[in-house]
């Protein structure tokens, strides 16, 4: 019987009580696409919260043409019950008495969850697998509307975070539901020091000790997964990175240069390290052949290097974020140890 689940509230977590039958049934999966957001919400309300979603969950990549991380579903209150299986759910709320969102948030949240969020300023709650196994469900409500338009904003990074959280664990899942390799992944551990979770179809198409770089592939939708390091030096990461994103794609891989005129970069947080996320455009330089790309760069201190693990995606006339998603998944298995895989 389940008896707890957690209540984030501006980054301190409070234990609420939610009974459940003694005889629950287990919990169905979680349906629909994984970059459908499904949000509950008055118009005027929408209005108010879209642009700020959009900045963070609605990020905009080149693919080409334009795909975006995620989308917003907006559903009337009287849909939620069938949709309330959906992968990723959204309520912003204002508790207006003529509102029919109100009557839902009531009958999902206790009074006192609903009075704590409301009394802190930062406030809002999420949980995970709250009516389905690999769900995300994030509710924010507001007293007025610019209270919910800036609790939005306050927290719209570890809202961003909760989803992918959960998008990252339901690909896990996916992508190595018919297995992985094992020996080649623990191959390259004894060789290089690094781990990565090998998906079962992935194959070696160059292994360069010398020009340090791993490269591995798999059939259409083509994808390329590379893996290059060079020494630090004094510079700084992020020239050191830009040296090496610039050498892995040009030199060590020959037929491919990137298309500087979409490139982004962003630091994050790759685990421990500080890193940079770059994505963007890459072109063939021998074929009319392209797509998008996605590498995380790092620094890495037990071996001493700098980290460059980046994907390419060749998919024409296909949506191009699934397969870049899948192997962002496999980027974020990289480690420098070898953990037990349940």
């Amino acid at each position: 019987m389940k008896k707890l689940q957690i209540m984030r509230i501006s980054g301190w977590a409070l234990l609420i009580a939610l009974t459940f039958g003694a005889c629950e049934r287990p919990k169905e999966k979680a349906i629909g696409y994984d970059h459908i957001i499904t949000v509950v919400c008055d118009e005027r309300n929408w209005e108010a919260c879209e642009p700020i979603l959009v900045q963070t969950l609605g990020k905009i990549y080149q693919t080409p043409p334009t795909e975006t991380l995620y989308t917003f579903q907006r559903i009337s209150p009287n849909d939620l019950n069938t949709n309330i299986l959906n992968k990723n759910l959204m309520i912003l709320t204002r508790l207006e008495e003529k509102s029919g969102v109100t009557p839902q948030v009531r009958s999902m949240l206790p009074d006192t969850t609903i009075s704590d969020m409301r009394k802190n300023p930062k406030g809002y709650y999420q949980q995970g697998d709250a009516y389905a196994t690999g769900q995300a469900l994030v509710v924010v409500i507001g007293k007025t509307l610019a209270d919910l338009r800036n609790r939005l904003e306050i927290n719209q990074d570890q809202i961003f975070n909760f989803f992918e959280e959960k998008m990252l664990e339901r690909n896990t899942a996916f992508i190595y539901r018919s297995g992985e390799q094992f020996e080649l992944a623990e191959r390259y551990f004894n060789e290089y020091g690094f781990y990565l979770r090998m998906m079962h179809d992935y194959v070696e198409i160059e292994n360069r000790p010398k020009d340090k770089i791993l490269w591995l592939g798999r059939d259409f939708p083509y994808r390329w997964l590379t893996v290059s390091w060079a020494a630090p030096t004094d510079s700084t990461l992020e020239y050191q990175l830009n040296d090496l994103l610039n050498k892995t794609f040009g030199k060590k891989l020959r037929d491919v240069k990137l298309n500087r005129d979409y490139l982004t970069s962003e630091s994050i947080w790759f685990k421990q390290y500080s890193a940079f996320k770059f994505y963007g455009l890459w072109e063939s330089k021998t074929e009319v052949k392209g797509g998008p790309f996605i590498a995380y760069g790092f620094y890495e201190p037990v071996k001493n290097r700098i980290y460059l693990v980046s994907g390419i995606v060749h998919a024409p006339e296909k949506a191009k974020m699934p397969y870049i998603r899948q192997m962002e998944t496999i980027i974020r298995t990289f480690d420098t140890k070898i953990f037990e895989v349940d």
